[in-house]
């Protein structure tokens, strides 16, 4: 799966390395492993829109304090 990058919008590229893998954005070098998942397989678009949205969140209370 291929996703955006939560950091800068860019489309990221997965980087498939056993336990490592998860995607890499070209634009910011932003690690992420979202999409791959856990031990209940793969997440789906509206899973990942929602850590996404929590992430958003989280980052944006961080900023107030």
């Amino acid at each position: 799966m291929r996703c955006s990058c939560q950091k800068c919008g860019t489309y990221m590229v997965q980087n498939e390395k056993g336990l490592d893998s998860g995607c890499i954005c070209p634009e910011c070098f932003t690690k992420c492993s979202a999409c791959m998942g856990g031990e209940e397989g793969p997440l789906d678009k509206d899973s990942l829109r929602m850590i996404a949205l929590l992430r958003e969140v989280d980052r944006l209370r961080e900023d107030d304090m």
